[in-house]
């Protein structure tokens, strides 16, 4: 490796809380460098870049540090922003400081690095320059696969959803259901004075891309010509739109749509179910929570207690992708406090709550 150079709540205010959870994640700016960054954080969906953002000389070497899971794929994009005096290059080096990919910026357009990794650990990033001059630059990191959990949900078929690269390397990923029984478009269109292309990659369930029946994939508009990709899904599941600037350099405004072609598309939003049928065991003083739980999302599972006009938590987890629904039973102890109330919700970082349910059971007199 290169060395570098330098809970008590009303239950009525917790259902308000809950209802400021944020239902879209796209980014809305980028993150200006620390002063000489040495070793930096950078997390999915990520972009860096302002005027702290400098490669001074040829020794001089900035690093960016994230975790990562051995089967994940990546995308790490880095661009040489405002004049290009020379090329910047990035080495991806995995938890044991082996190097695995290196790739250089060529005038405007980013070197760009999609990689599967092979090892559960913290990957670093090296950022450097061929030449001996300062160099402005942009650097992004986003997960392909799974899907990242910031992918915004394509809500309604036939319906256009504005959006916009706001800086360079940086990308959007929109997320949909798509179903065997029919058959989709994907259009991208430029909005505004179209300086920049809009590049679309359309993966299936597994990360592997779309085979389409019209149009290419990857895809590209071309000034104010859309680029559009026709597909019949082979597996029903959830479909990610991946997009950024060609090139992966400079901004645009463009709107992307999901249509219904031919057959039966279900509605694209995931559908969710959470039920629950609690009882209490007076006799041995358990509260017992028989949830039915499906999720087409990677989700967070969710309870409270709302007990004597006190909220408290029950539990709170990871719940995979449950399609279809199962039987999940949950219990805890309890001692009579009368009617009480059990509030669960399941949550993503890019929906925010998804499902909810709310039950009453008497557990007697306290």
């Amino acid at each position: 490796m290169r060395s570098s150079t330098h809970f008590a709540l009303p239950l009525a205010a917790l259902l308000f809380i809950l209802l400021l959870v944020p239902r879209s994640a796209l980014a809305t700016g980028a993150t200006n460098c620390p002063k000489e960054p040495t070793r930096t954080t950078i997390a999915d969906g990520e972009v860096f870049s302002g005027s702290n953002c400098n490669i001074y000389t040829s020794g001089d070497i900035d690093e960016f540090v994230f975790n990562a899971n051995s089967g994940e794929t990546y995308q790490l994009a880095l661009a040489v922003t405002g004049y290009v005096y020379d090329n910047a290059c990035l080495d991806l080096y995995d938890p044991n400081q082996t190097l695995i990919k290196q790739v250089c910026t060529s005038g405007s357009n980013a070197g760009v690095i999609d990689q599967t990794l092979t090892v559960t650990g913290s990957y670093t990033m090296e950022i450097y320059e061929e030449g001996n001059v300062q160099e402005n630059y942009a650097v992004s990191l986003e997960r392909l696969y799974p899907f990242p959990p910031n992918a915004q949900q394509i809500k309604k078929l036939g319906k256009a959803v504005a959006a916009d690269i706001f800086a360079p390397t940086d990308t959007n990923a929109f997320v949909f259901s798509g179903a065997t029984t029919g058959s989709y478009e994907v259009t991208v269109q430029g909005t505004g004075y179209v300086y920049y292309n809009i590049c679309i990659s359309l993966y299936a369930p597994d990360g592997t891309l779309v085979v389409p029946s019209s149009g290419p994939n990857p895809g590209c508009t071309s000034g104010s010509t859309p680029a559009q990709i026709d597909f019949t899904p082979t597996q029903t599941g959830k479909y990610m739109g991946f997009l950024q600037a060609a090139g992966n350099y400079g901004t645009q405004a463009y709107t992307l749509e999901v249509s219904c072609l031919l057959g039966n598309c279900p509605s694209p939003y995931p559908t969710c179910t959470l039920a629950d049928g609690a009882t209490y065991n007076a006799t041995t003083g358990i509260l017992t929570m028989d949830f039915t739980v499906g999720n087409q999302s990677a989700a967070t599972w969710n309870a409270w207690l709302n007990s004597q006009s006190t909220v408290t938590s029950l539990f709170s987890v990871a719940q995979k992708i449950t399609n279809p629904p199962k039987a999940i039973v949950q219990t805890t102890s309890l001692s009579p406090q009368g009617t009480v109330g059990v509030l669960s919700t399941l949550t993503t970082p890019s929906q925010g709550i998804i499902c909810s349910s709310f039950v009453q059971v008497n557990t007697g007199t306290p």
